[in-house]
């Protein structure tokens, strides 16, 4: 008798779940893990030479937007080297080279980088985080330097004005990091 007992508790509890769903209601989905329709919070994402939060060198398009949940909106391109922005999303720009992602560029807002370097800092704030800084002047500001942080082969670049701070950086793939007017 306490085997009939089990039998039926355990017919009991698996009924109540499909007795909801025979009412009328429409079974629940699960959260998004994303927390929205819009994707995850990208604010919470940093930038590092390897790419920007989840979105890393070699990723295609298709992946690119899954990931952020957003399309990329198409600004130009030079051959295979084409140059994205991601819908809703200002100051930051993503390069892809042979359809896969080899940089991204932050050119305003309130980006940071993985050590917490962000627009308006100093280069010494660059250099207290982070080691290995190259300085390099900068092609068209003649007070201003690039600030580079040096990988096998990924960096992330900074670039400087004549007074001292931070007004654009950008993390990815050698060559492209280094390229000073996006696909060129």
């Amino acid at each position: 008798m306490p085997g009939f007992a089990v039998v039926v508790v355990t017919v009991a509890l698996a009924a109540v779940p499909a007795m909801a769903t025979q009412e009328g209601s429409k079974p629940e989905r699960r959260a998004s893990r994303r927390g929205s329709d819009r994707g995850p919070d990208l604010h919470r994402w940093r930038l590092t030479r390897h790419g920007f939060g989840r979105l890393k060198v070699g990723l295609s398009r298709t992946k690119i937007e899954r990931r952020t949940g957003r399309p990329l909106r198409f600004a130009y391109n030079t051959g295979s080297c084409a140059i994205w922005s991601i819908r809703g999303v200002r100051g930051l720009s993503i390069m892809t080279t042979r359809g896969r992602l080899a940089r991204v560029d932050v050119t305003r807002g309130t980006w940071r980088t993985s050590l917490g370097v962000r627009l308006g800092d100093s280069e010494r704030t660059v250099r207290s985080r982070y080691r290995r800084v190259r300085r390099r002047q900068h092609a068209y500001d003649p007070d201003g330097e690039y600030l580079i942080v040096r990988g096998r082969k990924r960096r992330i670049v900074f670039e400087t004005n004549g007074d001292d701070e931070i007004t654009g950086f950008r993390g990815g793939r050698v060559p492209e990091v280094m390229y000073i007017e996006g696909c060129a």
